[in-house]
């Protein structure tokens, strides 16, 4: 490589022409290589998982109505995605009914990525941690679902470095502590990130 540029430097004009062909050899639509677009294809999908009653009818979920998204194999210009990069994982988390619950992190489960894989794991979970304090309260009455019910509030965000290929489905899902039973309570998250495109 050194001898290369070093060649690239001193060498005739036809000598350069050499060299930049051998260039564009190495990256051929044959063997494309991944790029990220100079438009900046940015990705972003909201997802949210509920488990118990009153998670389920609190309606924090709104419009997002999917624990899951799916990774785009095309941009919306048409261009092939090699992977989603995700650089940014945001969102509320609330548990109900029992403050002995404590909810710790979220996780995104998706296929693995990487080439090789040491402990033949086929799936990745990447956790996001909860860093609290939480917000505790119990709700006004004024009937259901909340009226009365013992809330505590959980935010979190992350900058984050983790990949997802084209065609994965990705889902959400946290994980708590708690003596013991099921926890009723929701996680909403923002995924952000980037289209690596061929």
């Amino acid at each position: 490589m050194v001898v290369a540029v070093i060649m690239a430097l001193v060498a005739p004009k036809a000598v350069h022409a050499v060299v930049a062909a051998a260039v564009q050899v190495m990256n051929t639509s044959a063997n494309p290589a991944a790029t990220y677009d100079s438009g900046g294809t940015r990705f972003q999908a909201d997802v949210c998982h509920t488990n118990g009653p009153v998670s389920v009818a609190s309606g924090y979920c709104g419009a997002v109505t999917s624990a899951s998204f799916v990774v785009p194999t095309t941009t919306a210009a048409g261009a092939t995605v090699k992977r989603l990069m995700v650089d940014n994982v945001s969102g509320l988390c609330s548990s109900f009914n029992d403050p002995a619950v404590v909810i710790k992190t979220v996780t995104l489960t998706g296929q693995f990525v990487p080439d090789a894989i040491p402990n033949g794991d086929a799936n990745a979970e990447h956790y996001i941690p909860i860093v609290g304090p939480a917000y505790a309260y119990v709700n006004n009455p004024g009937g259901p679902p909340l009226g009365g019910v013992p809330e505590t509030d959980y935010t979190f965000g992350q900058t984050a470095h983790f990949a997802f290929n084209p065609g994965d489905t990705v889902t959400l899902a946290f994980t708590y502590f708690y003596p013991g039973g099921a926890a009723d309570g929701i996680c909403r998250a923002r995924v952000e990130g980037t289209l690596a495109t061929e």
